[in-house]
């Protein structure tokens, strides 16, 4: 339920007139500059005007909505609130920034802390600058009703109620504006002071990567506003987030923000071709790596032990250094930076030289006018200190057993050392780098240059997965620490999956505070499905808390059954044409070794897809892995396979999780018969007792008509207190929490009766087609006892018998 005050309609026309108001008001300065401009008596001046027409943070777009908040205060004040401040003609603000500190601390009001804050009114509005509906939010009340609700009621506050409404608005590849659906209780993470490492905790559907770029937003807003353009850095997971995105910050009135995913923040000019095994990924990924590298560099400047002569152009005479000569140079000029320090020490040899020649009697008066022939020090110089790149030192290091035992003696043992050698390439441009050879290579860049690009602030998406040297990363471009980590723990999978966000602050070694908030409501992802999803956490996350759910929608989960690969795929493009038919925005959630037949039975069908995993996103069907999900969303999704996400790695039920909860709306879930991921097989199960696992068969594989003479069908959710009649077919609607726990088995790990009944009904007709094609019927019988009395043989009568 939903605690709000009655919407005051009586008001509506009021304000009406007061919100035309404000827009003549902005539209008249919008044309006095576009006049000034048209009047402005040279190129330079229209240009100047033209730029500050273009981006004038005062006016924001024609068709915008001048407001979408009033906050009344105690005292009697009153602002309103919108995206971009208007000032009247006499000076006084109509409209105030929603990122103006002060504003954003009124936001933060709770029922519990109002603040000195009376009401907030919200406003929904429809295009040009029409008011569609009003609520108010009064805090005084909703003390008193909030203090009446109980558990996850309670999470229902009233300073959402437009928030479902907006909320049912469809997804689109680039994230919606959001500004009016901030809760109060992101206002404050939002507004929290930036010099600090902030770690931000939520869940699916929480809002947390909303929160990140709200506090970019307010952060350029406010404390950083007179830096330089391009010195706040926004890094996400991979590209294909990154255009999900892309038009948030640009809708909040800020386009001085970099975004890179986490391949082009390490560039090393290098394409990925190969795939590391996983236990080399995870070494490559090691913060142990940094003293490997570090030391493989120092190793690679030796001084000769031969004594070198050098000649002049002046005088026919050689001078001779000793090696210990060369060393007492290279001690006093180190090894690091490696580039700067490298030309530092040619600079000393060609200083120690002439000294050299200064102190023999055969150079007399001419010695200050000798001059070393440069060919003779670059090539001494090449010997002590090879001129190398980032790629060559990694492929020589990485190709010579000799080198890597001397660059990780005391750091690395031999097996890890056969994890990181290989073939190197005789030739530079055919050598073969994997995803986690970036890391490295973005290390030695920063070791042999001693400099990079830093930024003032930095953003990190889905910072859950991220390796050490991933972080290194991060952290070798932060100026002075300032950050914003975002992430769920219960999602981080891969080579580096976490329990807790300890190590990566720890990584980071950020000199300043660090703080971690937690986003405990979720508000993007319904109810039924987060229930759903919840269910797995106890094994996939142990100690990780869903979020408390505040959206519902109409359509419950819908189970679809398949009996074989090819019928499962059939039946997953089917889900996904129903959705698309209604204009969706529709992802496919596959395990990795269903690309190639998903993408053959849509291309069969003739149905325009994206993948995204190769970086692209439409607005219409996407078919994405686990991985490349993270922090999208759809207003569908159709999860393919569940029992073989789960079983294609180590972090599968994280995997699984991640899967499900794509969805701001609708969520179908095809599987195979009887293959179901132990966690949910309570959910499969029907309000009567029956099951959705296997629908019935013909000897030909196809979906077999139903006693009533139709084909599997969708199963409508029913209305509270109506029985649900068995589904006609293999599809479903998941249960509601109460009638799962009604239809829950009392051993959890054991299949209901209806499943095993099911399990052995189709593999029973399966044995039967088997027997057809190698026997004739009037031995079946035989064949049938002589098969029980050998499973019972080998100590399988359980198995072997049927209830």
């Amino acid at each position: 339920m939903v605690v709000a005050a009655p919407q005051i309609d009586a008001d509506l026309e009021i304000e009406q007139e007061w919100f035309d108001a404000v827009r003549a008001e902005r539209e008249a300065k919008r044309e006095g500059r576009a006049g000034a401009f048209g009047a402005a008596a040279n190129p330079k001046d229209r240009i100047a005007i033209n730029r500050a027409h273009q981006r004038d943070e005062t006016l924001g777009r024609p068709d915008e909505e001048v407001a979408f908040l009033r906050i009344d205060c105690e005292d009697g004040g009153a602002y309103y609130v919108g995206k971009h401040s208007i000032v009247g003609a006499g000076g006084d603000p109509m409209v105030y920034n929603w990122l103006a500190p002060a504003i954003m601390a009124m936001r933060g009001a709770t029922h519990s802390d109002a603040r000195g804050v009376a009401r907030h009114r919200q406003y929904r509005t429809r295009p040009v600058n029409d008011i569609d509906d009003i609520a108010d939010v009064l805090f005084a009340e909703l003390a008193l009703k909030v203090a009446e609700l109980t558990g996850g009621e309670a999470a229902l506050l009233a300073s959402d109620s437009f928030l479902q409404q907006v909320l049912e608005r469809r997804r689109s590849p680039q994230m919606e504006d959001i500004v009016r659906t901030i809760q109060a209780a992101q206002a404050d993470i939002i507004a929290a002071p930036g010099e600090q490492l902030l770690v931000v905790q939520g869940g699916p559907g929480t809002g947390k990567t909303a929160v990140a770029l709200h506090r970019v937003a307010a952060l350029l807003f406010n404390e950083l506003r007179d830096i330089e353009r391009d010195d706040v850095l926004v890094v996400g997971p991979n590209a294909t987030f990154l255009r999900y995105i892309a038009r948030v910050l640009p809708e909040l009135g800020e386009d001085r923000v970099i975004h890179q995913d986490l391949q082009r923040l390490m560039d090393a000019s290098v394409t990925v071709s190969v795939k590391e095994r996983p236990d080399a990924a995870r070494l490559k990924g090691d913060g142990r790596m940094c003293e490997v590298l570090a030391r493989g560099l120092h190793e690679r400047v030796r001084v000769p032990q031969d004594d070198v002569q050098f000649a002049f152009d002046e005088v026919s005479w050689r001078v001779t250094l000793q090696p210990a000569a060369v060393q007492e140079l290279l001690d006093d000029v180190g090894v690091s930076p490696y580039a700067a320090a490298r030309a530092r020490m040619r600079t000393g040899l060609e200083a120690l030289i002439l000294r050299e020649a200064r102190r023999t009697d055969r150079a007399g008066a001419r010695a200050s006018n000798l001059r070393v022939r440069a060919s003779e020090v670059d090539a001494y110089l090449e010997r002590i200190w090879p001129q190398l790149t980032p790629q060559a030192f990694l492929r020589d290091l990485f190709g010579s057993l000799e080198r890597l035992v001397a660059a990780s003696s005391g750091t690395l043992d031999v097996e890890d050392l056969q994890l990181l050698r290989r073939q190197a390439a005789p030739r530079l441009s055919d050598q073969l780098w994997s995803k986690e050879d970036l890391a490295l290579l973005d290390f030695l860049a920063f070791e042999m240059s001693g400099e990079g690009r830093t930024y003032a602030h930095i953003v990190v998406d889905e910072a859950q997965d991220l390796s050490p040297m991933q972080l290194i990363a991060v952290r070798r471009r932060s100026r002075a620490g300032a950050m914003t980590i975002v992430g769920d723990i219960a999602q981080s999978t891969g080579h580096w999956a976490r329990e807790s966000w300890d190590d990566v602050v720890s990584e980071l070694q950020s000199p300043l505070p660090h703080t971690l908030e937690h986003l405990r409501y979720g508000y993007r992802v319904p109810r039924a499905v987060m229930d759903l999803a919840s269910r797995l956490l106890p094994d996939a996350a142990p100690g990780v808390e869903a979020p408390t759910v505040v959206t519902d929608v109409d359509r419950a989960p819908v189970w679809h059954s398949a009996p074989n690969r090819s019928t499962l795929v059939a039946a997953a493009v089917d889900a996904v044409q129903k959705h698309s038919a209604k204009g969706l925005f529709v992802g496919i959630v596959r395990p990795d070794d269903y690309r190639a037949d998903l993408a053959g039975a849509l291309d069969a069908a003739e149905i325009s897809w994206s993948d995204a995993d190769d970086g692209e996103l439409t607005k219409a069907i996407n078919v994405v892995s686990p991985t490349a999900a993270k922090g999208l969303e759809f207003d569908a999704v159709v999860v393919l396979d569940p029992k073989a996400i789960v079983d294609a790695g180590p972090h599968g039920l994280r995997m699984l999780y991640v899967a499900l909860t794509r969805t701001t709306g609708q969520l179908d879930i095809v599987h195979l018969a009887g293959e179901v991921p132990a966690q949910l097989l309570d959910e499969v199960v029907g309000h009567d007792g029956s099951t959705a696992l296997d629908p019935a068969e013909s000897s030909g594989g196809e979906l077999a008509p139903s006693a009533f003479g139709e084909t599997s069908e969708e199963v409508a959710p029913s209305r509270a207190g109506e029985p649900q009649s068995p589904a006609a077919g293999g599809e479903r609607d998941a249960p509601t929490a109460s009638e799962s726990r009604r239809a829950r088995p009392k051993a959890r790990g054991a299949a209901p009766a209806s499943i095993r009944r099911s399990v052995v009904d189709s593999n029973a007709q399966h044995v039967l087609d088997m027997l057809a094609e190698v026997a004739p019927e009037h031995m079946w019988s035989e064949i049938l006892e002589r098969a029980r009395e050998l499973a019972a043989s080998d100590g399988g009568d359980e198995a072997a018998s049927v209830e």
